[in-house]
């Protein structure tokens, strides 16, 4: 069975694991310095709001299933071949996988009835997905221990995020979204990189991490021009913002494929 190479070493002197930090604590200080960040007082406007089935929302609701489809594809195979690409950091692709289910039921209930509770169900699992994927790429081109030691309480702090979201939006409706943001902000900023500045042993799957946040920035755009894409096509740039999305996380997915097997 091939191994792969020892991940890189993270010493001091390391110039690029310095710039990672000073872009983290620049973020940090951003997230700060610009707090509080408000929703648009519109967030719950969205482009298409029509109800079939009498499901409300119904398309913005049911591509949600893109969520669920890559995240049980995902579980299957990560419990029934046993392959992963970093054995003792196997749990992170679980989380990844998991966040992503826990993405599509909480989408789909939030859009069902939109509201400030129920999209806490939906910015949670998000979270969870965003930071689960910067431990695997941490693991994967960095160091192991880092990711080991860093992914709980990231975690937590993406979870305290939303909640703080939350306690801050109840009753006036100007909820702080600051620190989630930087939940999306720094895995967007930092896993790029960390794919160019520790390349991998695997640079075919590497490419798949690439296409994957290529994907996901094109879904905020989309989610941007919810309006104009409906008005456009009849299909709102929301809903396809939750089919390029799960598109992302399929990606993430076939790069985890192609790495386990190689590794094998």
């Amino acid at each position: 069975m091939n191994k792969l190479p020892p991940a890189k070493s993270t010493q001091i002197y390391d110039w690029r694991y310095g710039l990672l930090v000073s872009v983290a604590v620049i973020l940090g200080l951003l997230t700060l310095l610009f707090s509080p960040v408000y929703q648009p007082a519109d967030f719950y406007d969205y482009a298409d709001q029509r109800t079939f089935a009498g499901i409300p929302n119904f398309l913005n609701v049911l591509t949600n299933l893109g969520f669920a489809l890559v995240a049980l594809t995902g579980l299957w195979h990560l419990y029934t071949s046993h392959l992963t690409i970093i054995p003792t950091f196997g749990q992170a692709y679980q989380l990844f996988f998991i966040g992503l289910l826990l993405t599509s039921l909480g989408s789909a209930v939030y859009h069902y009835q939109p509201g400030p509770l129920t999209l806490v169900l939906d910015r949670i699992p998000i979270a969870i997905s965003f930071i689960s994927l910067y431990g695997i790429v941490v693991a994967e081109h960095l160091s192991l221990q880092l990711a080991k030691a860093m992914i709980w309480p990231l975690l937590g702090y993406g979870v305290l995020s939303v909640n703080y979201w939350y306690m801050t939006d109840i009753p006036a409706g100007q909820g702080n979204l600051a620190p989630y943001i930087l939940v999306q902000l720094l895995p967007i900023i930092h896993i790029p990189m960390i794919l160019w500045f520790y390349p991998s042993a695997e640079p075919a799957t590497t490419r798949y991490y690439f296409m994957a946040l290529g994907l996901y920035l094109l879904a905020k755009l989309a989610e941007v021009a919810d309006r104009e894409i409906y008005d456009l096509l009849g299909f709102s740039g929301h809903s396809l913002k939750h089919l390029l999305a799960a598109g992302a996380g399929y990606l993430v997915y076939v790069g985890w494929r192609i790495r386990a097997r190689r590794t094998h």
